[in-house]
This record gives C-alpha cells, structure tokens and sequence, in this order.
C-alpha cells in the first residue's frame, strides 16, 4: 500500500509480485534438478527437464495468485532464498544466510510457523545436525530479521487478537476450502472440483512414495514436512488457500520428483502422472478467461463493464450504494465531486446529506454480509428510503456464477445466478 501511495500504478504492482512469485519458482526448479542431479549421479534428463518446466510453469495456484497485490508473492521468495540457501548451498556460510530470509518471513506475516515448525523438526530431528557455535549464530541472526514481525505476534497476543476470524471455519469446511483452493489456483470452483482430483490423488500418491526412511536428511523429507503443513492448519479452522502460495513450487518438486521416480519403472506411468498432475493447470487457465465456475463470486465479478454502465447512464450528482466493496474503491478513482460511490457497511458521509437530484445507482449481491440476514434487511430498508419518489429506468445483472444454487445447498445462504445487480433510479 505504501508503493501504491507513493504513485506505483496497480499492473506496476502486479509486475513486481509477479516477478517474486518467478524467481521462487526458479529457486525451487534449480533445488528440483539438484536433488534429481544428486540421485541419479548424472544431470538430469531431458524428460525431467521438460517435466519440471511444465510443473513449475504451470502451478495451478501461481497461475492464479502469482500477481496477488498482498504479502503471499514476497513470503514465497523469502521462503524459496531460504531453501536455496538452507539445502543447495552446501557450505557453513550459505547455511547461516538462510536465516536472513527465514527471518524476514517471519515479519512478512505470521503464517511462519507452518515454515519454522517442519524446519525445526527437519534440521534437529531428521537431520540431527547439533552444532551449538552454528546454532546459537543462525538464531541470533533469525531473531534480528524476525524482530518486526515478533514484536506484531506479541502486541496482537496483548490485544487478543490472534486472528481468530482465519480459524473460525470448521475442518470440513476448512479443508475443502483449502485444498479446492490450492490444487484449482483459486479460480476452479467447486463444479469443476471434479477435475482437480487426478492432482490430488497424485500429490498423496507422491507424498507417501518419497518419504526417505533411511536417510532422513535427504531434503526431499523438508519438502514433504513443509506440504503436509496444510493439514494441520485446515484441521485448525484455516482457510486462506491463497496464503500457500509459497507452496505451489514445492508441489511441483514433489511432483518433478516423483515423476523421476516412477519413469525409472515404467514410463507410461510417468505419463499417466504428468498428464493428472498437468490438467487442473489447463482448467485453472480456462476459468481465469472467464469460466462460469468461480472459485470466489467476486473474482468473477466485470468490475470494468459495471464502471462503463454507470460512466455512460449517469447525470447530475450521483450516489452510489453498494454492498461490494470493490466498485466504490474503482470510482473513486474517478475524482468526480459530484459522484458519491459508498461502501454500504462503511456509512459513507454522503448517505447523510441530501439526496442527489440526478441518479442513484444500488449495487447489490455478492457482500461479506450477504448471509446476515439482519444486515440485508437494513440495506433493504436504506435502499426503499433512497429510492422513494423515484422510476428504476434500468438494470445491469453482471457476473455468472454456475455454480450458485450448489453452493446455496452447501452453505445455506441463497445466491443468485448473476453475481450483481446494478439498478438505476432517477
């Protein structure tokens, strides 16, 4: 936010996160080859080489947060310096430099821990690698970058206000939430869920393959401790999918992984698990260019065609209700004076003055209080209120969601078929 006061446009925003969510998938794609390389004795075949760029180029959830304007893009190439650093560097000095990262995750946000715990358990456990002048130096130079974020943690604890709301789910509805979400980039919804499951069953599948009992300090072990984090943290009310996407290049190492594996036995095999792990890719793709399948209703809201409505029917001073948050934010960069655009739960100071004699636009559906009732029926009221004495001359119904009488089953907050509705009252 404090980039895009100082004037740094919003694609100029998404450019940057999209380049940190690469270079953590380039960090991740060199650790693959390594640990191929490692294994087999040799560099790595042209097969695996083509299997690892589809993998890592096409990540279902990098494709569908890997430009996200939030902390997930820079948490993900913190978390990748750190195991470049940590497991491919090799010597005491590149081992120690991964705590600078390790640290400054740690400040990033406080979804850390589900990166801390499994190194703990790799380095002390698995590992076994007990060097106190090492130790007492790594965790020195860890709490000087992890400082701002620890001082957060315990100022949040003071306040109790340890997000509470990110664990108010329950873990079946939370991990399916999260695993809808990782596995379909956040864009698939759950009537294409369907599609997902070859991806799934193969990241299980890989998961209990490669696990090294014999030699525990093999880093795929960290690999696979650092995925098997998001059952925990599901199980705990934890749905935020979009937050794991540090986790979509270590998918695809594991994934890369097995491949090498399972060609080595029977190639078409190797196929068969490519091509399941490949298609949530395609159809990610597919409801990003507009699907009707949404894995949030909002994400598929036309945010630029509901700003063009109201630019070309507008006249006068005009207010604008809105139970989304997002079409108020757009005008507003309008800077028009006579254009009131509210956040309706906000209480915009206009609602207070007197009524525009030009237009009125009501924005309704999609809302983070669609499902209160008790707060519907006060926008309800607001609405008539603002709307008596005048003629509703046109409407605007805007997003499709098929999958909404579905998810009016599964959650028992009634939604309708069109995202939006935009009404016009003069």
């Amino acid at each position: 936010m404090k980039l895009y006061g100082a004037g740094i446009g919003e694609p100029a925003l998404r450019l940057i996160s999209l380049t940190m969510t690469a270079l953590a998938l380039g960090l991740w794609h060199l650790i693959a080859l390594a640990l191929i390389d490692g294994r087999r004795d040799a560099v790595a075949g042209p097969a695996n080489r083509l299997v690892a760029v589809l993998l890592f180029g096409l990540s279902p959830l990098a494709i569908g947060q890997g430009d996200a304007i939030r902390w997930y893009p820079m948490f993900a190439l913190c978390v990748g310096m750190f195991a470049a650093l940590y497991l491919a560097g090799g010597t005491f000095a590149t081992r120690l430099a991964s705590a600078v990262p390790l640290g400054v995750a740690v400040s990033v946000n406080l979804i850390a821990p589900l990166v801390l715990l499994p190194f703990v358990i790799y380095r002390y456990l698995l590992e076994r690698a007990h060097r106190l002048a090492f130790d007492i130096s790594y965790w020195l130079l860890f709490g000087v970058c992890a400082a701002p974020g620890l001082w957060t943690a315990m100022s949040l604890v003071r306040r109790n206000l340890v997000w509470r709301e990110k664990f108010a789910n329950s873990p079946f509805s939370a991990i399916a939430t999260d695993a809808l979400g990782f596995f379909g980039g956040c864009a698939v919804g759950v009537g294409r869920a369907w599609a997902l499951s070859p991806l799934a069953l193969v990241t299980v599948a890989a998961m209990l393959w490669l696990v090294d009992w014999r030699n525990k300090a093999n880093p795929l072990n960290l690999c696979l401790l650092l995925l098997a984090m998001i059952v925990p943290s599901a199980l705990a009310g934890f749905s935020e999918p979009r937050a794991f996407l540090y986790l979509a290049p270590v998918l695809a190492l594991v994934l890369t992984s097995f491949f090498d594996r399972v060609a080595r036995r029977a190639p078409s095999g190797a196929l068969l698990v490519t091509c399941g792990a490949l298609l949530p890719a395609l159809v990610t793709i597919g409801e990003l260019r507009g699907g009707g399948h949404p894995f949030k209703r909002n994400a598929a809201v036309p945010y630029g065609g509901i700003i063009d409505f109201i630019e070309r029917n507008r006249s006068g001073d005009t207010l604008v209700i809105s139970t989304d948050p997002v079409v108020p934010w757009e005008l507003r960069k309008l800077a028009d004076p006579r254009l009131c655009a509210g956040y309706f739960w906000d209480e915009p100071a206009c609602l207070g003055q007197a009524l525009p004699s030009g237009s009125l636009f009501v924005v309704s559906g999609y809302g983070n209080h669609a499902a209160n009732r008790r707060q519907m029926k006060r926008f309800t009221a607001r609405v008539a209120e603002l709307a008596a004495g005048r003629t509703k001359i046109a409407e605007l119904r805007a997003g499709h969601d098929e999958d909404a009488a579905l998810k009016t089953r599964l959650t028992g907050v009634p939604l309708d078929e069109f995202i939006l509705t935009i009404e016009l009252y003069r």
